[in-house]
């Protein structure tokens, strides 16, 4: 990832005006600083999926989602995968809202537009080993999307202990602290099929969420 992407930060910002200037002072200061400050961390792991009653099974963990068993279709193997901004992040931005809760702001779509902009990297990475060995992945998938509740968060931090090897920890209400983390379930089949990286277009509130990518920029 060479730079945060602009168009991310804007969408992030509710900004949809396609007359905005994107080059704005304070969103480059906010993003050279965020991008030059953070240190992006990530850990996966592959699974064998199995099913029951028509829900995916991992680990011995049914994963009751019928958007997430959509997704997962035709998939033998899934990728647990985690990413996370680290502290530098959240630490930016608590500074910021002493200041300017202006800075804040554009520093939290900052941080929203690098974090997804680093796991579709990984994201990526994780599609070329697969396919190395003759596997295809289909769209990432997070618990909090659609009816795949929060609480899973427990089955990722079981399986791949991001405490231990990217330093993210999960509180009672299943966030993650840093705030700036992601996790995803990364289905795999041996039957090639579209893949799509962002969330949005996997999201069954694509068309009421003031974020989505429909109708972007």
């Amino acid at each position: 990832m060479n730079e945060i992407p602009r168009r991310e930060i804007l969408r992030y910002l509710g900004i949809r005006d396609r007359s905005f200037h994107s080059e704005d002072p304070l969103i480059d200061k906010c993003a050279d600083t965020l991008f030059n400050t953070c240190h992006p961390m990530s850990v996966s792991r592959t699974f064998p999926l199995s099913w029951k009653d028509g829900f995916p099974v991992v680990e011995g963990t049914v994963l009751e989602s019928r958007n997430l068993s959509r997704n997962l279709k035709g998939c033998e193997e899934v990728i647990l995968m985690a990413c996370t901004l680290g502290l530098e992040a959240d630490r930016l931005i608590h500074r910021a809202e002493i200041r300017s809760m202006a800075e804040a702001s554009i520093l939290q779509a900052c941080g929203a537009a690098m974090i997804e902009a680093y796991c579709d990297e990984i994201n990526q990475s994780l599609i070329d080993d697969a396919r190395k060995r003759g596997m295809y992945a289909r769209p990432r998938y997070s618990p909090g999307y659609g009816d795949l509740d929060l609480s899973y968060q427990t089955l990722v931090f079981r399986l791949l202990d991001p405490l231990k090897n990217i330093r993210v920890s999960l509180n009672d209400q299943f966030l993650m602290v840093p705030t700036k983390s992601v996790t995803a379930f990364i289905g795999l089949s041996s039957h090639e099929e579209p893949c799509i990286l962002q969330g949005c277009e996997v999201c069954n509130r694509q068309t009421s969420c003031a974020y989505s990518r429909k109708g972007d920029l």
